[in-house]
């Protein structure tokens, strides 16, 4: 395997540092009480505790590496893989995340622990994570396609293209290592050819791949329209030879209308969306929007309902 240092990342989505793990013998040995009956006291796995206010706290993502510290500290000697690799590489993880720690494992070792989940893989890259070794960020996002499914894949490639994380051509390579027949090769193969550095956010990607899934035309991304109020930059746009009148699309990233953003107040954010779309539709550019929970349930059909509206509508063929 080959082996490249990279600064941690924080995982995106977590609320703070992850809370930190004890084993029990480690408070046996710093004279504490013993953690199984202390109430003040989370057990995450026999044996592994975090604190309980920070574990209720704290966000899944960080839960999640709560417990890939715990397993450090436990076992040790593995490398991480999937969502847990992701989540230490600061990748986005759309979706559930495992119960147990994901990793590399050996033909001989058990696959699964109270902590550990174990895969047999081949033709793996590693990156060092602080001192722990994890799959690269372009066998990792190909492992999160392969695993997690399309979405998964899609929301982590555009975001390691996008940050620069990789390159397309180390996605395609990770891709060509693994085994004809692979588990979740074909989706993989797909998520790369989906995945593009445009895209923003978790929730311009799962948007996307319900186009592609849906048959929707292909959008233009990060489109700009010079408006009354100044340049609008838009999502999704649909030019006149695919789409009459040409709509434009914008996923509604719902945590910009609830903390200040960039400075500005919740009520100016807001007023400025308003005028913004109103310049939009005055220059004959119908403007749908819609939320992560639109896009996410029933394959999107809030989404693509939404669509509709303002004439983007499935067609016959994909991209």
């Amino acid at each position: 395997m080959n082996s490249d240092v990279l600064t941690p990342r924080p995982a995106r989505g977590t609320s703070g540092p992850a809370p930190t793990a004890r084993l029990s013998s480690e408070c046996a040995d710093l004279g504490w009480p013993r953690p199984e009956r202390d109430p003040t006291w989370h057990r995450v796995a026999p044996g592994v505790y975090v604190p309980a206010g920070d574990w209720h706290r704290t966000s899944d993502d960080n839960r999640h590496l709560a417990l890939v510290d715990a397993a450090v500290r436990k076992h040790g000697g593995f490398v991480l893989a999937g969502a847990s690799a992701a989540l230490a590489l600061g990748l986005p993880v759309v979706g559930r995340l495992p119960e147990r720690v994901q990793c590399l494992g050996g033909r001989n070792e058990r696959r699964r622990t109270s902590l550990l989940r174990r895969h047999a893989r081949q033709g793996s890259l590693t990156a060092l994570v602080g001192t722990q070794p994890a799959t690269d960020a372009a066998t990792t996002c190909v492992d999160l396609a392969r695993w997690g499914g399309l979405v998964q894949g899609v929301c982590a490639m555009d975001h390691a293209l996008r940050y620069r994380l990789c390159t397309r051509e180390e996605l395609t390579a990770a891709l060509d290592r693994l085994p004809a027949g692979a588990r979740g090769l074909r989706v993989a193969r797909t998520a790369v050819r989906l995945a593009d550095p445009s895209s923003e956010s978790p929730g311009e990607s799962l948007s996307r791949v319900r186009m592609w899934q849906a048959c929707i035309p292909r959008p233009v991304l990060q489109y700009e329209v010079r408006t009354e109020v100044g340049l609008a930059r838009t999502d999704y746009f649909w030019p006149e030879s695919i789409v009459q009148p040409h709509p434009v699309s914008e996923f509604d990233g719902e945590a910009k209308y609830h903390r200040e953003t960039y400075g500005r107040a919740t009520e100016e954010t807001v007023l400025k969306e308003h005028r913004r779309e109103r310049a939009l539709w005055r220059l004959g550019y119908p403007v749908a929007r819609w939320t992560w929970r639109d896009a996410w349930y029933n394959h999107g059909a809030r989404m693509l309902a939404e669509l509709a509206v303002v004439g983007v509508r499935p067609g016959t063929t994909r991209w």
